[in-house]
């Protein structure tokens, strides 16, 4: 990759960035399609994430921001246009730059999740999930598993206001899925269980879900990117689980996000 005055810039934005996976992936594809263009990491605390916002409108080569944990909500706000599943979860993990100098937002979690599911053979259509975890990654992919047909969604989340957000946009949809409310521990009906809590990135983090009773036929999934091998994808691996890590959505997803940044076709 070579760097010059004609590259277009693109930034992570997460608190922590270290864990973040795509500048590896988004600059493997920006040289798999010879585009000058490359995605830097940028560590912004919660409290600076509106200054850096703004600051960053007036960086004319800069094309668009990816956005990680804590911040899929609250950059939201700061869009002047947001896509459906935007509008639909409350959140957004990518941002582009437009001519007029104002922020558009998607949200592509859920499709990315989705799709790396089916790209390895675990079917969501018909089957009861357990998702533990409703912020800005979760509510995308709740959302994504009701567009996907799942037969039913058991949420937790330690913040009850979190929880009730994203159980009242489901709810307001209409659709078949039946909602509940849950505790953070898989039961024998659950078909697929899901982390999309931070829980897992630092060592020392207890375990987000209690696999004890889990169907032995269950797919454990992690949203987590680093470390790979979580310590909720080990106990499900020391059981016998089958596990899905994080690293499927984004290897699913990352090509989209470049596509609305619009720097691939």
């Amino acid at each position: 990759m070579q760097i010059d005055g004609e590259t277009k810039i693109v930034a992570i934005l997460g608190d922590p960035i270290a864990q973040a996976k795509s500048p590896e992936l988004f600059n493997a594809l920006f040289e798999r399609y010879t585009v000058n263009a490359v995605l830097i990491p940028l560590h912004v605390p919660p409290a600076k994430l509106g200054a850096v916002l703004d600051g960053l409108r007036g960086v004319a080569n800069l094309v668009g921001v990816v956005v990680t944990v804590p911040h899929k909500i609250a950059a939201a706000a700061y869009a002047a246009n947001l896509s459906a599943a935007a509008r639909q979860t409350g959140g957004v993990n990518c941002l582009r730059l437009e001519t007029d100098g104002m922020w558009s937002g998607a949200m592509f979690d859920g499709i990315g999740f989705v799709k790396g599911l089916d790209a390895c053979g675990h079917v969501v259509r018909n089957r009861s999930v357990l998702l533990v975890g409703t912020g800005g990654a979760g509510a995308g992919v709740a959302h994504a598993l009701v567009d996907a047909g799942a037969a039913s969604l058991d949420l937790f989340d330690s913040s009850t206001e979190s929880l009730r957000r994203l159980e009242a946009a489901l709810r307001s949809r209409g659709d078949a899925t039946l909602i509940r409310r849950s505790a953070p521990s898989a039961q024998a009906t659950h078909d697929l269980i899901v982390n999309a809590t931070p829980c897992g990135m630092r060592v020392g983090d207890p375990l987000p879900i209690d696999l004890t009773g889990a169907n032995p036929d269950a797919v454990v999934t992690d949203l987590i990117m680093k470390p790979a091998q979580t310590r909720l994808l080990e106990d499900a691996q020391a059981r016998g689980l089958t596990t899905h890590p994080g690293r499927h959505l984004l290897e699913n997803s990352v090509e989209t996000m470049a596509s609305f940044l619009r720097l691939v076709p």
